[in-house]
């Protein structure tokens, strides 16, 4: 059989498609272009009608600011203009206006003129505008939010142009009496006095780059939990790096501070803070966090066998009795005895990694690792990550502590807080139930 051979295309029906398809992609750009344009008109009234509602809002406001400035004069004088006065009543005169004063708004900037008053006994004072006042108080409080969050101090007069417009009484030395102001709250409350127990603790350390030094400035914090249950930013102390007596240092000034009993005490393994720790407080639990001896033992081994290590580790972790978890922690020695180093960074650390068996199984989650107190770090890192560099160590200690401040009003309280009053009181538990005596 013979294969049947189609019409081979002719090349004027070859160039004809082509013309088809060029004609094709014209109109669809072409439909691009219309859509783009009417996209633009469409934003460009929008923001007109905006333009016109600022204006009018504006407007409104000026007025209202200036017919209330005129009325706090006439109720000052008691009398209507050129009514006449007898001696006794007289008060004093009115002296027109003094310089038009432009007052910055949270929707804008508007220019009022201040009433004056001559020959008074008591000097005239506005209720609503008080003497030098550009600003308003709305828009004072955002200035302390706007540098908190991520702009700069040279990028702040600029950005304030966009909203109260050219000529704004904003500059950066605003934010830097406001950071002298947050320095000087720092110093307060590093001074202020604490809570006499604490069920527990965590304890790490933050670094940051300050100034052109080479080395990074330390901040060691701590946080507790009172007997309320709620967590609380309970110091925070600069230092070079995180050595034993920085960490003395953070711990006497708790003890000044009337900390006297701790119930138990979470960090990684920072030498210096657990010698410190048995100096001031030396009957205080301690408990490891999983997470950093996790990436300790990690580190040891094979990438490959990174895997099923994780989860031979996460056995023990998750292990509902210290017999149990003591149990996966020798299964986990013997499997993985190839790596001496790691089975030895295990079992040398086992004790203070389960010491959370002896507290109520409600606080496990918090109790495990340091991550109530990273996830304090995690906005101050953010915000220093923008900032790349704080040119004074003051400057760092008051946005530090104002950041830990605003995200201190954001934690929650530990699962079951009444237990936290309970442990306080002397409650003993054996693998997270409390144990009663007979």
């Amino acid at each position: 059989m013979c294969k049947q051979i189609g019409r081979m295309p002719e090349k004027g029906d070859t160039a004809m498609s082509e013309y088809q398809r060029e004609q094709e992609k014209a109109r669809l750009r072409q439909e691009r272009r219309e859509r783009r344009a009417e996209r633009r008109m469409a934003r460009k009234l929008r923001q007109q009608a905006m333009s016109e509602l600022d204006k009018t809002a504006l407007a409104g406001a000026q007025r209202q600011i200036q017919d209330t400035l005129d009325a706090e004069r006439e109720a000052f004088l008691e009398r209507e203009p050129y009514e006449r006065v007898v001696d006794e009543e007289f008060v004093g005169y009115r002296n027109g206006y003094g310089e038009p004063r432009q007052v910055h708004l949270g929707c804008g900037s508007v220019t009022v003129e201040m009433p004056r008053v001559a020959e008074s006994v008591e000097p005239f004072r506005s209720g609503l505008l008080a003497p030098y006042q550009r600003t308003s108080p709305k828009v004072l409080e955002t200035l302390p939010q706007l540098y908190l969050h991520g702009i700069s101090t040279g990028d702040f007069e600029a950005a304030l142009e966009c909203l109260l417009g050219v000529g704004a009484a904003l500059s950066a030395s605003t934010i830097v009496r406001l950071k002298e102001k947050w320095y000087e709250e720092y110093v307060i409350w590093s001074n202020e006095p604490l809570a006499s127990h604490y069920v527990y603790i965590w304890a790490d350390g933050i670094y940051l780059k300050v100034g052109h030094n080479k080395e990074k400035l330390a901040l060691l914090v701590v946080m507790g939990v009172d007997c309320d249950g709620r967590k609380r930013i309970l110091l925070m102390v600069p230092g070079l790096r995180e050595s034993y007596e920085q960490w003395l240092e953070v711990l006497r000034r708790l003890h000044d501070r009337g900390v006297i009993w701790i119930g138990l005490a979470i960090a990684d393994g920072i030498p210096g803070f657990w010698r410190a720790l048995g100096e001031v407080y030396p009957d205080v639990r301690r408990q490891r966090c999983w997470v950093h001896k996790r990436c300790n033992i990690l580190d040891k081994m094979g990438k490959k066998d990174h895997g099923l290590a994780k989860q031979d580790l996460s056995k023990i972790y998750n292990a509902e009795t210290r017999e149990e978890a003591v149990t996966w922690i020798v299964y986990f020695a013997d499997t993985w005895r190839r790596y001496p180093m790691a089975v030895k960074c295990l079992l040398e650390s086992q004790d203070e990694l389960l010491t959370y068996f002896d507290f109520p199984r409600e606080h496990w989650q918090h109790l495990k690792t340091t991550n109530p107190l990273e996830s304090v770090f995690s906005p101050v890192r953010s915000r220093l990550c923008r900032a790349k560099r704080i040119l004074r160590h003051w400057s760092a200690l008051g946005l530090v502590y104002q950041l830990l401040q605003v995200r201190q009003t954001r934690l929650h309280r530990i699962r079951a807080p009444h237990l936290a009053a309970a442990v306080v009181a002397g409650a003993k538990y054996r693998d997270g139930k409390e144990v009663r005596p007979a």
